[in-house]
């Protein structure tokens, strides 16, 4: 067994990356962490209108900052590759490096105006752990955002033996997809026995429709953040590393 401590992020994300990236690196360098987690699309806010070089000079700092803090940060961000703009997770790594990406495989309707889906479900292996990543509707196909099949991508990492899903999010505060959210959450975890480590995007307009913290393999929540403003979490997971 192995104990690694999580941490998930609900912060408000402002359409400017400037803004964004002071408080992303505000709290990897005040982390007591091994792995933090922030919202979908937190660096570069919710949009496709961000500049390529302010992004991977933002890419470099968290990187510094990571290194520097000993922390693997999941961080939302917008990302163009080949003429192409993704909504990504990106992962880096405890020693400043990219560990990999995940571009979001199922962009809502509203998503495709600016990206692309993306083309790979990768599971990662870092210090004796398999993970995964997705982001916000990869997780729970909601009805009404798209006439897109469900490839249930959380059942695949389980397949490909990821212990833990981080899932960034930025589903809003429309209370109707709460029920619906939260029963993924905990059927998923429950179906591929892993933990969901989550965090979604504060919402000015009232309670986040997902919430933020930590449920287990048996469909528990372990920590849950109130649904409305900044919040942060910090949980210790035992996880069998043979």
């Amino acid at each position: 067994m192995a104990t690694i401590r999580v941490s998930g992020i609900q912060m408000a994300v402002s359409p400017k990356l400037a803004e964004n990236l002071e408080r992303i690196l505000h709290h990897i360098e005040s982390s007591d962490c091994d792995f933090i987690v922030f919202p979908e699309m937190s660096l570069t806010g919710y949009h496709g209108d961000f500049g390529d070089s302010a992004v991977r000079d933002a890419w470099e700092k968290i990187s510094t900052a990571c290194r520097q803090a000993y922390v693997t940060a999941i961080v939302g961000t917008g990302a163009r590759e080949n003429g192409s703009t993704y909504i990504q997770s990106r992962i880096f790594a405890d020693d400043g490096s990219v560990l990999g990406t995940h571009e979001k495989l199922v962009p809502t309707q509203s998503d495709r105006s600016f990206c692309m889906p993306g083309e790979e479900l990768r599971t990662f292996e870092y210090r004796g752990i398999t993970f995964g990543c997705l982001v916000c509707n990869d997780m729970w196909v909601t009805p009404g955002c798209g006439p897109y099949p469900d490839p249930r991508l959380s059942y695949q990492l389980g397949k490909k033996g990821a212990q833990i899903i981080f899932h960034s999010i930025h589903s809003g505060s429309n209370a109707i997809h709460s029920p619906y959210h939260e029963s993924n959450l905990v059927l998923r975890a429950m179906e591929s026995k892993l933990h969901m480590v989550t965090a979604n995007a504060a919402d000015p307009n009232g309670p986040v429709n997902a919430p933020t913290g930590v449920v287990s393999p048996e469909g528990k929540w372990l920590v849950r953040c109130p649904g409305t403003g900044d919040q942060r979490y910090v949980y210790d997971l035992d996880l069998d590393t043979d």
